[in-house]
């Protein structure tokens, strides 16, 4: 990533680059099931990051999983990330228009703000 290359973060003794050590086989580099978690906070940086194994390992979903690996992917080729759309998210996107909009009507000199508020969360 370029962050760690200077290109987007400037060099700072007041910023350490730190990473979690493992044991991974010579042999096998790509298989994940090889890789040994140490536990340990050393000095440096890697390129390959074992953060969606490690959610695979404790039980995160994979509908998740597969968005973040959809995330990782355009992050690291620069490229913007796509709004994830599906029901649930539109039906919360117009709730929270709703509410902004109810935000901007409210009168502050003579609105019941607890009243307000009641309204607002009641309704989600």
């Amino acid at each position: 990533m370029d962050l760690l290359h200077g290109c987007s973060l400037t060099k700072s003794e007041q910023i350490k680059f730190y990473t979690m050590s493992i044991l991974r086989p010579e042999v096998n580099l790509t298989q994940m099931e090889d890789i040994i978690f140490l536990y340990r906070l050393v000095p440096g940086h890697v390129h390959h990051s074992y953060g969606l194994y490690c959610a695979l390992l404790a039980g995160v979903p994979d509908e998740i999983i597969k968005r973040a690996a959809v995330v990782l992917d355009a992050v690291s080729k620069n490229n913007c990330v796509e709004r994830l759309c599906n029901e649930n998210i539109s039906a919360q996107d117009d709730e929270y228009k709703d509410a902004m909009d109810r935000l901007l009507e409210f009168d502050i000199d003579r609105g019941d703000l607890n009243l307000f508020f009641e309204e607002i969360f009641s309704s989600s």
